[in-house]
């Protein structure tokens, strides 16, 4: 493992809380899986640029490494312990009005 892909793990797993922030309960599935592509895209992309190893295959591993570290995290840490939902709630838009 690079150290690249090694920071995407890493962030990857904590990127279920950012992307609790922007998700809003009220969102399309489809939106709200656009939200968590899009954060484990860049996450990818910081990771291969922060570690200097920012070419093709490198890049594509660190995205797919994020996102699964993602998906996982939510599924397994972030959502059953009420965490991620209860970001949503705090910082959506209708718990503002």
């Amino acid at each position: 493992m690079t150290n690249a892909q090694m920071w995407a793990l890493i962030v990857g797993f904590a990127s279920p809380v950012l992307i609790s922030v922007i998700n809003q309960p009220q969102w399309s599935p489809a939106a709200r899986t656009l939200v968590q592509v899009v954060v484990s895209v860049l996450v990818g992309l910081g990771s291969a640029l922060f570690a200097g190893d920012f070419a093709g295959k490198d890049v594509v591993t660190s995205i797919l490494v994020a996102a699964v570290a993602a998906i996982s995290a939510y599924k397994g840490v972030f959502k059953p312990s009420g965490i991620a939902p209860k970001v949503e709630k705090a910082t959506s838009v209708a718990a503002r009005r």
